[in-house]
C-alpha cells in the first residue's frame, strides 16, 4: 500500500508523522493536529499510518506493524490516535509539569481547569469559550516553574452526542463535527473563532466538579489546598526532581485558586455572566469575597 500523503505535527521536541493513503486520513490528521505549534527538533520522531479503503470507508490505524484500530468510526480512530500522541508528549518529559486540565484565556487572565475525566472540565471549558474566552485546551497543559503554560490544543472532546441535554451547539456545521454514541469532537473555532497560540502565565486555577442537580458552590481556596488538588491531575510527576512538588507550590502561590461545583448551565451564568462581574469576573469575585 502506497502512503502518498504525510501530515507532520510537532509539540515541544516531539515530532509526529501520520502517513495516509488518501484525503480521508490526511483530513482527519489535520482536524486533530492543525493547532499544534510545530517543532524544529527531530530528536523524537513517531510515525503512524492511517489506511482508508472503500466508499464507506473502512479505516485502520497502525503503529508500525501493530494495528491500533480497524472500523468505520472516524471518532474512534481520532480518539485513539490523539491519546497515543498525548502519551508521547508526556512520556519522558522531564522539564515541564503536565497537568490534566482545560485552559482558557482573555485579555485579563489565563485560567486552567484541572480535573479527572468526568469532572466536567471539558463542558466548562466549552461553555467559557462559547461565552467569550479564547480556547487553549480541554485536556492537557504543560507548566513551567514561573507559571507560564503551553496548552496542548486539540478539538474539543465532549463525552456526549448531539442529542444530549448538555449539548452546547445549535447545529452540526455541515459535518465538521466528528461524532459517535461515545462522544463528539468539535473544532474549537466553531464555538469561538478567537484564537491565538501563545504562551501565557496562569493567573487563576478553578477545580470544577459537575454533579447533575447539585447546588452551585464557588469559593476561593488556599495555595496549600490548591497544590493538594493539583497533584491529583499531575500526570508526569515521576519524571521530575522531587516529584516536581516545589515547582507546583511556587506556581499556585502566583495564582488565585477556586473550587466550583455546578449542576447546570444556569449555575455558570450566575457566576461568570452576572452584570456586576465586568471584564474580569474573578477579580470582581475576589473583591466581593473580601468585603
Amino acid at each position: 500500500m502506497e502512503y502518498t500523503k504525510v501530515f507532520q505535527a510537532g509539540f515541544n521536541d516531539r515530532l509526529f508523522e501520520i502517513e495516509c493513503n488518501d484525503n480521508n486520513g490526511y483530513n482527519l490528521a489535520q482536524f486533530l493536529f492543525s493547532d499544534f505549534p510545530g517543532t524544529q527538533s527531530r530528536s523524537f520522531l513517531k510515525r503512524y499510518r492511517i489506511l482508508s479503503l472503500g466508499a464507506a470507508p473502512m479505516l485502520s490505524l497502525w503503529d508500525g506493524e501493530k494495528l491500533l484500530y480497524h472500523g468505520e468510526s472516524p471518532y474512534q480512530l481520532a480518539y485513539i490516535l490523539m491519546n497515543e500522541v498525548i502519551f508521547h508528549c508526556i512520556d519522558k518529559n522531564e522539564r515541564q509539569h503536565a497537568i490534566h486540565a482545560g485552559a482558557v484565556a482573555d485579555d485579563n487572565c489565563c485560567i486552567i481547569l484541572p480535573g479527572k475525566s468526568g469532572s466536567g472540565k471539558s463542558t466548562l471549558t466549552t461553555w467559557l469559550v462559547k461565552n467569550g474566552f479564547s480556547y487553549l485546551s480541554d485536556e492537557l497543559v504543560f507548566l513551567e516553574k514561573d507559571g507560564s503554560m503551553m496548552p496542548l490544543t486539540r478539538p474539543i472532546n465532549l463525552k456526549v452526542d448531539r442529542e444530549h441535554e448538555s449539548w452546547l451547539l445549535p447545529e452540526d456545521f455541515g459535518g465538521r463535527i466528528i461524532s459517535c454514541a461515545k462522544g463528539s469532537m468539535i473544532p474549537h473555532r466553531l464555538v469561538n473563532n478567537r484564537f491565538s497560540l501563545e504562551q501565557r502565565k496562569v493567573t487563576h486555577i478553578i477545580f470544577p466538579k459537575f454533579i447533575k442537580g447539585a447546588a452551585v458552590e464557588f469559593g476561593q481556596i488556599s495555595p496549600a489546598k490548591s497544590c493538594l488538588f493539583l497533584v491529583q491531575s499531575y500526570v508526569n510527576a515521576r519524571n521530575l526532581n522531587n516529584m516536581g512538588m516545589s515547582d507546583l507550590s511556587s506556581i499556585v502561590r502566583q495564582c488565585r485558586s477556586y473550587t466550583l461545583t455546578y449542576g447546570s448551565f444556569d449555575d455558570l451564568e450566575n457566576i461568570f455572566l452576572r452584570p456586576s462581574a465586568g471584564p474580569d469576573f474573578l477579580e470582581c469575585h475576589d473583591k466581593i469575597s473580601a468585603s
